[in-house]
């Protein structure tokens, strides 16, 4: 389970960086094009919606190795059946949240009629709907995370690795 989840990190990661990659040539060639012209009429909006793919597709493989923002003072201060306790209603509320959202952004995705403003061939469902595919994917991540953590539970050293993205 732990190769499979440390494999979702790697695929995410790089698919991250495949939409992020293009968010920042589209700035770069704008910040060119301005010297010379008006610069890109779709840029701002183009850059935010790769921006907001990519922080999603990352999400998915921070939600499989763990490494989601949190602050852990009371979580390092219990030991034991309480600190699982506590680990399963993090995780359970993570998979609700991102549930929501993605229910949300279908709801926003089928609803959506009109075009993208500044990219006229572009109707703004097709921007919207990666974003529940995604908010599923992350919830099924920390699922899978949250069921490798339990059944690993007595192995601190092995969960502690792939939280923080190692192979031990």
């Amino acid at each position: 389970m732990r190769k499979i989840l440390e494999t979702i990190d790697r695929i995410s990661t790089f698919a991250a960086i495949l939409v992020f990659v293009p968010w920042m040539l589209v700035l770069i060639v704008n910040i060119v094009m301005r010297q010379f012209s008006s610069g890109i009429s779709w840029y701002s909006e183009g850059s935010q919606y790769l921006n907001i793919w990519a922080v999603l597709i990352a999400t998915v493989g921070n939600c499989a190795i763990n490494d989601q923002l949190r602050i852990d003072v009371i979580e390092g201060k219990l030991k034991g059946t309480p600190k699982r306790i506590l680990r399963l209603i993090i995780a359970a509320l993570t998979i609700i949240f991102l549930v929501i959202l993605g229910y949300s952004f279908i709801l926003l995705a089928s609803r959506s009629r009109q075009v993208v403003s500044s990219m006229t061939m572009l109707k703004m469902a097709w921007v919207y709907w990666p974003l529940p595919i995604l908010c599923f994917l992350s919830a099924i991540s920390c699922l899978l995370h949250t069921i490798w953590d339990f059944t690993n539970s007595g192995k601190e050293k092995n969960n502690q690795a792939l939280a923080s993205g190692g192979t031990k």
